[in-house]
């Protein structure tokens, strides 16, 4: 990266007289002849005499201001021009400003446990390395007993669908599960859960998901030995899986319980046409990334670890300026999905730069530290994002602060799947990630 450097503008105070300003008289002034001609020849030469003093009065202001003017631009302390050399040869003297870059020593992707159980929105399939691959969902089946006696006529699965990218369908699986959820737990890996699929009125285990299908019909007599107490009802819930692999990319979308209204419900009908709907008590995408290069994700979630060495700085450095200044690849950037646009989500990425309090990415103290900066920008739009640090960077080379680092996350990193993508240390010199510093140094008024 070519650094470019910042000029001191000496300046010279130079005032100017409106009275010592002159115009030149044109000397085309018609001759006269006859007797009055002695008195006007006198009369001219005087007027000749008082133009030429300003005339010359004229030029010595002239040849003085050039003089002025000459003085200033040759003094040392006057502008003042500084190659910045790449290999950050050269150094400041005191009283100069230099603008300072550190391509930074280390830059790392560090995966962090994460998982999101208050969404508002459940989704399933794969999408810029996210891959959306369980959800796990519990009911309220504690009113199981008003219904004894009864004869079950129907069961079904109704899973509220707001969501589908185009041509998009998926193969799905229901299976009960054995372990327990929270949706206040972290959990990356789904519980326990019986291999054996539930299975359909026909004995179907397989079904297939989309726009049209969000309804799955359940074989009766399972909630029939609920009832009469000859099955053991789903007392951890169930989880739905994809089956297989996909043939394209893309999402289904679906409301959760936190979404409020409509939430997912398992439907049972009674041969006297009475209904019973058991809702959903709580919900849990499982959720991975499957992705390389230097991205931020929430929800899964990654962090990005900014190391580097400020030590070269000098000690009584003045900073004006510093900025952790980062390329957004918009082409790989997750933002808001059409299904959390119709809940009134925007693309924009909310980010919270923090400096550790401690630097090993194995120590619970990583995960921790002092905030820096917050802002926010919108990831599936290339551009430059510059991170303000001058209290960090003062700190740092004041003693006040041990660097141990910078690390980049999303705000939102239990509440929203995004993913922002930056450009990383492989990158052209004016697109990967650098500190950039504008510092000075204090006048030396004893010329030492």
């Amino acid at each position: 990266m070519k650094e470019r450097d910042i000029l001191f503008i000496g300046l010279c105070p130079i005032r100017l007289d409106a009275e010592g300003v002159t115009r030149l008289v044109s000397s085309d002034t018609p001759t006269r002849s006859g007797p009055g001609r002695l008195n006007e020849v006198k009369n001219r030469r005087g007027r000749d005499l008082g133009r030429n003093m300003k005339r010359n009065f004229t030029i010595i202001m002239m040849t003085a201001f050039i003089l002025l003017m000459g003085s200033c631009s040759s003094d040392p302390e006057g502008p003042v021009t500084s190659i910045f050399l790449e290999d950050g040869s050269y150094r400041p003297e005191a009283g100069e400003t230099f603008k300072y870059v550190n391509l930074l020593s280390d830059v790392r992707v560090v995966e962090v446990d994460g998982g999101i159980g208050k969404s508002s929105m459940l989704k399933l399939g794969e999408k810029d390395g996210l891959r959306f691959e369980s959800i796990l969902m519990s009911f309220d089946i504690d009113s199981l007993e008003n219904y004894s006696g009864l004869t079950v006529d129907s069961v079904s699965l109704d899973l509220p669908v707001i969501a589908v990218s185009e041509g998009f369908h998926l193969g799905i699986t229901f299976h009960e599960l054995t372990g327990s959820f929270s949706e206040d737990d972290t959990i990356s890996v789904a519980p326990a859960y019986i291999a054996d699929p539930i299975e359909g009125p026909l004995g179907e285990t397989v079904r297939d998901i989309n726009f049209e299908r969000i309804s799955f019909s359940l074989d009766p007599d399972i909630v029939q030995g609920w009832i009469d107490g000859t099955g053991t009802p789903w007392a951890e819930g169930i989880i739905i899986r994809w089956e297989g692999e996909l043939d394209s990319l893309g999402l289904i979308e679906m409301k959760s319980q936190n979404y409020t209204s409509d939430p997912p419900a398992v439907r049972v009908r009674f041969s006297d046409e009475s209904v019973a709907v058991f809702a959903v008590t709580g919900d849990y995408n499982i959720a991975s990334y499957d992705g390389d290069g230097l991205s931020c994700v929430g929800g899964t979630a990654t962090r990005i670890f900014f190391e580097s060495d400020l030590s070269d700085i000098e000690g009584d450095a003045m900073v004006h300026y510093s900025a952790l200044v980062l390329h957004i690849d918009g082409a790989n950037g997750f933002g808001a999905t059409y299904g959390e646009g119709e809940l009134g989500f925007t693309d924009d990425f909310i980010f919270y730069l923090y400096t550790p309090d401690l630097a090993d990415i194995n120590d619970p103290g990583f995960l921790e530290g002092t905030g820096v900066s917050t802002n926010t920008f919108i990831p599936t739009v290339s551009g430059e994002l510059r991170i303000s640090l001058a209290g960090f960077t003062r700190d740092v080379l004041e003693g006040l602060r041990i660097n141990t680092g910078l690390v980049f996350q999303s705000d939102m990193e239990l509440v929203r799947y995004q993913k922002a993508s930056f450009f990383d240390m492989s990158a052209a010199d004016s697109l990967r990630p650098y500190i950039e510093i504008i510092y000075s140094r204090p006048a030396d008024f004893d010329g030492e």
